[in-house]
């Protein structure tokens, strides 16, 4: 069974690094290495108070305290999507039995999926506010990636003493290649440059091809459903589309959900 107890302290360390990633978000952009957060409209110094994760927002009504100036939903936002994607990951983690049994490997490669997911959140936020990706965090992505994709082959190679070479090759290029195709064809129109970047990790995370393909599809289809009732009400055809929170978003929805998909194409073949 699930733990609520452990859902329940995920749930408050994610909105805890969701708070993080936006924070990380502005600093990275604007180069600010203060120690303390600040209001970005009157620099007014955030007390303790201010910074605790969703209530604060709530309390304050998304404004400043000695201002009175919005801050904006995306805080609150990604506070509560990266809360309820640490708090769901637990209880959707594929191989939850060895993870509910405290296995060494299996909590490491848990720890590994939370810090790649707070990396996920920064460059979310960063790709919806100035569109585009800072490639030095994408860099620690990937080396996060590769750790997180180590673990999993020795975990697959002491369980069934052989590792899946082809299947996890495929992964890793085919989401990387196809997108930095469609960056260089279409002259970024389509896509960015970060883009196929971040494609990398997650496809390291996936490290099956099927479910890459499954992931770039959902991916895609979130991204029509939500960007072309924009462009149409904006009536722009040259809008930019902050692509890099769809593909996140399709890659931990195929990762929770590899299970079943796997069991679906296993049947289909």
């Amino acid at each position: 069974m699930v733990n609520i107890g452990v859902m329940i302290v995920l749930f408050v360390l994610g909105a805890m690094m969701g708070s993080f990633a936006c924070c990380q978000a502005w600093r990275l952009r604007q180069g600010d290495k203060a120690k303390w957060s600040h209001c970005m409209h009157c620099k007014y110094r955030l007390q303790w108070y201010d910074n605790i994760p969703i209530v604060s927002w709530l309390a304050l009504r998304g404004k400043c305290r000695k201002c009175g100036k919005k801050i904006g939903c995306a805080e609150i936002l990604t506070e509560i999507g990266t809360a309820l994607v640490f708090a769901l990951s637990y209880a959707l983690w594929p191989w939850f039995e060895a993870l509910s049994a405290l296995d060494g490997l299996e909590m490491a490669k848990f720890g590994l999926f939370l810090v790649i997911s707070t990396i996920f959140a920064v460059l979310c936020v960063y790709d919806i506010k100035w569109r585009e990706l800072p490639v030095k965090l994408l860099y620690g992505a990937w080396g996060v990636g590769i750790l997180f994709l180590a673990l999993n082959l020795w975990q697959s190679f002491q369980m069934t003493g052989v590792v899946d070479w082809q299947n996890l090759v495929g992964a890793v290029l085919i989401m990387p290649v196809f997108y930095y195709l469609l960056y260089r064809l279409s002259s970024e129109k389509l896509v960015g440059g970060g883009d196929w970047m971040l494609c990398v990790p997650l496809a390291l995370m996936l490290g099956n091809f099927w479910l890459a393909m499954f992931a770039m599809f959902v991916a895609n289809l979130l991204g029509s459903l939500v960007m072309l009732p924009v462009a149409v009400l904006k009536r722009s055809k040259h809008m930019q589309i902050p692509f890099g929170p769809f593909l996140v978003a399709g890659v931990l929805g195929v990762f929770f959900c590899q299970g079943w998909l796997l069991k679906f194409i296993g049947a289909g073949l």
